[in-house]
């Protein structure tokens, strides 16, 4: 629950920055950020309720925004609102597969998280699919074989299993409601 990005200032088992978690706290803990201090407020980052609550918040906002944009909702999607904002994932997710992510997002994303260095538009949706837990279609694999050169296996942390739960859950009871 401690891990940090060394680049940014995300931090916490949701890994939220602080600008994202402030806004979030202010909309659904007011009455915590009445009364805490800044500082005390960003600590919460690092609480696992109030961080999975958090979480659940802002995947319902992203999946209103991706909604209303005409996109589809998958876990991955959900993901990628969560990494790179609501905005930056409406840009990749409208761009073409093959466009370089360093141009759709900026530089300043590239800085903060240099995995992405020369990937494509294609690669970080499929890496977010994958991330969550989504079978590929062979058409996907493709793509990401074309734009991947590397695999990096890593086991994920319990924290961000309970993450891929809440937001999984979140697509379901999206899902049921269709």
């Amino acid at each position: 629950a401690r891990a940090k990005n060394p680049l940014s200032s995300a931090t916490g088992a949701g890994q939220f920055i602080t600008k994202t978690w402030i806004r979030m706290m202010n909309t659904y803990r007011p009455e915590l950020a009445r009364t805490l201090s800044t500082a005390d407020l960003l600590a919460l980052r690092y609480d696992p309720t109030i961080s999975r609550e958090m979480v659940s918040n802002l995947a319902r906002e992203g999946e209103a925004y991706l909604r209303s944009r005409g996109h589809q909702i998958t876990a991955g999607r959900l993901y990628l609102c969560h990494f790179l904002g609501m905005e930056g994932a409406h840009q990749v997710l409208s761009s073409p597969g093959s466009a370089q992510l360093s141009a759709v997002l900026g530089s300043a994303v590239i800085q903060a998280n240099p995995f992405l260095t020369g990937k494509s538009a294609s690669y970080v949706v499929s890496w977010a699919e994958r991330k969550m837990g989504r079978k590929l279609s062979p058409a996907m694999v493709e793509a990401s074989q074309r734009t991947t050169t590397t695999t990096e296996v890593r086991q994920t942390s319990p924290e961000f299993e309970k993450y891929k739960q809440a937001i999984t859950a979140m697509v379901s009871s999206v899902q049921n409601a269709l």
